[in-house]
């Protein structure tokens, strides 16, 4: 049974009605501690709020007291914490919103732990531009025609083809992440496979 929870870290809040609309009607809400303060100013209240607590004001603190996980460790950072909570309440779909602006170093880091929520969950990172997933190869992913395309594979000798894609890889190896960037979608679909499966970090603008 498909069981959705939504995640706001605390980077760049979305400005995108529709990302906004999802955090509102959302069926279970998650806020890295300091992203309370973006909900608490449209009036939105989490389910929970988890963290180190390091972000999170004491005003708010002590109004949402009923709503906190603390958790002190420093081995993962806010949205590792919020990630295996969910995945404890057994939710295997999850979306996560504000993982990405402001700090740069911080978006590189949780993009990059897709790798290891993949194994975990049906998991999503959204931005007002676009979504970052990860898929396995071979692999078959939706799209639609003109749609922007970058692939990021961290294991740099894998060999990748592609079809469906308006500048084709064959049989090609991304030692650059910037060697899988900038493609484009030709149609409603396309795909990947390579020499040995492998994963593959997948972004896809939202038009």
């Amino acid at each position: 049974m498909k069981k959705q929870a939504l995640i706001l870290a605390n980077g760049q809040f979305p400005r995108n009605p529709t990302l906004i609309q999802a955090i509102k009607n959302a069926t279970f809400l998650v806020a890295c501690d300091g992203a309370i303060k973006h909900l608490d100013r449209l009036k939105i209240i989490p389910n929970i709020i988890i963290g180190d607590l390091d972000s999170i004001s004491k005003k708010f603190q002590k109004k949402y007291a009923n709503k906190i996980i603390h958790i002190k460790e420093q081995e993962s950072n806010d949205l590792s914490k919020a990630f295996f909570y969910c995945i404890k309440q057994n939710f295997t779909h999850i979306t996560i919103l504000g993982a990405t602006g402001k700090r740069e170093d911080h978006t590189l880091a949780n993009i990059s732990l897709l790798l290891q929520y993949y194994d975990y969950a049906n998991v999503e990172i959204k931005s007002d531009y676009g979504y970052f997933k990860v898929y396995e190869t071979p692999c078959k992913v939706p799209s639609h025609k003109g749609q922007q395309i970058s692939l990021f594979c961290l294991e740099t000798h894998r060999k990748i083809t592609s079809t469906n894609l308006k500048y084709p890889l064959k049989n090609l190896a991304l030692p650059l992440w910037a060697n899988g960037t900038l493609n484009e979608a030709l149609d409603s679909h396309f795909s990947l496979i390579s020499d040995k499966k492998t994963k593959i970090i997948i972004y896809q603008t939202l038009i």
